[in-house]
């Protein structure tokens, strides 16, 4: 099976492209990561396999309507002081 006629199939049986579904799936793994992790930004981009953190923001914004940093602050807000 040609990537072309590969994409068109998963087209039809998704209704999203190939990449659209990497897209949500690596906007969701970075979410979960910001939202429970300590790890920064940039590492968060990285290890999602966005490259560099502008990428990330314009996903984020794309898919979820705000940026990354809204999502490490109501992680943030919701901790219990130590």
């Amino acid at each position: 099976m040609s990537p072309r006629h590969f994409a068109r199939c998963f087209r039809e049986e998704t209704g999203a492209t190939p990449a659209q579904v990497v897209e949500r799936l690596r906007v969701e793994a970075a979410r979960a990561a910001l939202e429970g992790g300590e790890a920064s930004v940039q590492r968060v981009a990285l290890d999602c396999g966005f490259g560099n953190t502008e990428r990330m923001r314009r996903s984020f914004v794309r898919l979820l309507g705000r940026p990354p940093a809204h999502f490490r602050a109501s992680a943030s807000e919701g901790r219990s002081p130590v």
